[in-house]
């Protein structure tokens, strides 16, 4: 059967409700303890990648999961598994599936949640509400006694690089996070498209944090959800929307909301020769890092090293790659240049992020920075320096340690505490910095060595890469002023 594509869809379950603009609720983040749990029924889920998608991207910020497997007969349940014990097994039944909803909120509730959110298998919530945006809702929630919230939907078409929005695609709002008010409880009834969220929520508030479908994301999937319906009854334009492409109109979907754990970040530190600079980055790399987002690496750019250094890396299993240089006499800035693209160039990653190895972080920095980035943008964190060297735009001159063996860590993430604000504001200093890979090998990467002009000033190669490069074809600098970063300066240097 060919594909003629979709149309219609979409109820607007609610009045156009004040909408909650998530960016402005960054600083209701962690206001207090509270326990999410993920609400997830499937089928035959695992092999088409579905299902692993989901499980990861909540496992993010979800506190647990509750798991109904409808009968799958895929690897849907070994996947589940891997991410909670919290599963329950029913016969394949799509005209119950209500009844069978029903029975997961109530294994759900019993995990005594404040809040659930709900998603279907081939869904996720963009990158703001992976990192800290549902959170966020919660908390705010709580506050202002809102019991659930509701999402718009982006459906992917045929593909990653669109979504559909003509006749009612693009008009769907569904209410995906559900407050524990003890009166929760589904509508059962018999059927397929029945209401899907619970009886017992009164007060919804729409937000922009987007919900983003998969179900339709390539020919094979679109027809499979065509013949699923087709089989249990469904009829008429509610059917052909499915394959009919005669009002199809597409926009453009944005890399900047897939999620961090959708994604592959590398995370890309130079070292040459100091052993407790290795150690101490990398020690404060995996302190402050999130497990739950494991598609984040790091590793070392061993430039030029020393047989020490290369023996330390190998004999501590830490992550890194060896670059010689062709002329190991050249000068040594020059020689950095060409390891940070080195490393840029390599890295098996969506998204790189350059840090130093005198560098220190604190809570939640990769997270902030990476919740910033866009395609028209390369953000940096705001730096905190130690006062050997004078600081630059956005930086704070503050003394926690001018070596490694000196640093205050405890000192350090109190003061952050103080200081840190949910904003970015345009220029700052060039470095941690994060770009999409694809956009920083398109700019040729840094220039090899800064650049002497003819009164004499010096431009560096890094200002020469942001705003000789990356800025004529569009992408700005930014500075993060919730991603904070401490610097010894000079580290390996002075070492």
């Amino acid at each position: 059967m060919g594909l003629k594509k979709i149309a219609k869809q979409g109820l607007g379950l609610y009045k156009d409700l004040w909408r909650i603009n998530i960016e402005s609720l960054s600083s209701e983040e962690n206001i207090k303890p509270l326990k999410i749990v993920g609400f997830v029924k499937y089928f035959n889920e695992g092999t088409n990648g579905n299902l692993e998608r989901c499980l990861k991207h909540l496992s993010v910020f979800c506190d647990d999961l509750a798991l109904c497997d409808d009968g799958s007969t895929d690897n849907s349940t070994e996947i589940a598994k891997k991410y909670t014990k919290n599963i329950i097994q029913l016969d394949t039944d799509f005209q119950r599936e209500i009844s069978h909803k029903q029975k997961l909120l109530e294994f759900a509730l019993s995990l005594d949640p404040d809040w659930i959110v709900w998603l279907d298998a081939d869904e996720t919530f963009d990158r703001i509400g992976e990192l800290g945006g549902i959170r966020s809702l919660c908390n705010y929630g709580d506050k202002n006694n809102i019991d659930s919230f509701s999402f718009l939907y982006y459906n992917l078409w045929n593909g990653n690089a669109h979504y559909r929005v003509d006749e009612l695609w693009h008009k769907l709002w569904k209410p995906k996070l559900w407050k524990n008010t003890g009166k929760l409880k589904f509508d059962i009834q018999d059927g397929l498209h029945l209401r899907q969220h619970p009886l017992g929520l009164k007060n919804d508030r729409r937000t922009n944090i987007k919900t983003l479908h998969y179900g339709f994301s390539s020919t094979e999937k679109i027809i499979e959800k065509y013949e699923t319906y087709k089989k249990h009854g469904q009829t008429g334009r509610s059917l052909d929307r499915l394959v009919d492409d005669s009002t199809l109109k597409l926009k453009k979907f944005s890399r900047d909301w897939i999620p961090i754990s959708s994604m592959k970040v590398s995370v890309i530190c130079l070292i040459y020769k100091s052993t407790g600079y290795a150690n101490f980055v990398y020690e404060s790399f995996k302190k402050y890092a999130n497990p739950k987002l494991n598609s984040i690496d790091f590793h070392f750019i061993a430039n030029d090293p020393t047989e020490n250094l290369l023996n330390y890396l190998k004999e501590n299993n830490l992550p890194h790659k060896l670059f010689l240089n062709e002329d190991a006499d050249e000068y040594y800035l020059n020689r950095v240049y060409r390891a940070w693209n080195f490393g840029g160039f390599e890295a098996d990653a969506d998204i790189i992020v350059f840090v130093n190895s005198d560098m220190a972080f604190s809570k939640n920095w990769l997270e902030n920075l990476l919740k910033n980035l866009r395609e028209d943008r390369i953000v940096t964190c705001r730096l905190v320096e130690s006062g050997k060297l004078r600081s630059g735009k956005y930086g704070i001159e503050k003394n926690f340690g001018q070596t490694y063996s000196e640093f205050d860590d405890e000192l350090f993430q109190n003061f952050v505490n103080q200081v840190s604000k949910p904003e970015i504001k345009e220029g700052g200093l060039f470095m941690p910095c994060a770009v999409y890979k694809d956009s920083f090998v398109k700019s040729g990467g840094y220039p090899i060595g800064n650049r002497t002009e003819k009164n004499g000033t010096i431009t560096p190669g890094d200002k020469i890469l942001f705003y000789e490069k990356l800025f004529p074809v569009g992408i700005k600098h930014y500075t993060v002023f919730d991603s904070l970063i401490y610097h010894v300066q000079e580290g390996e240097m002075d070492s």
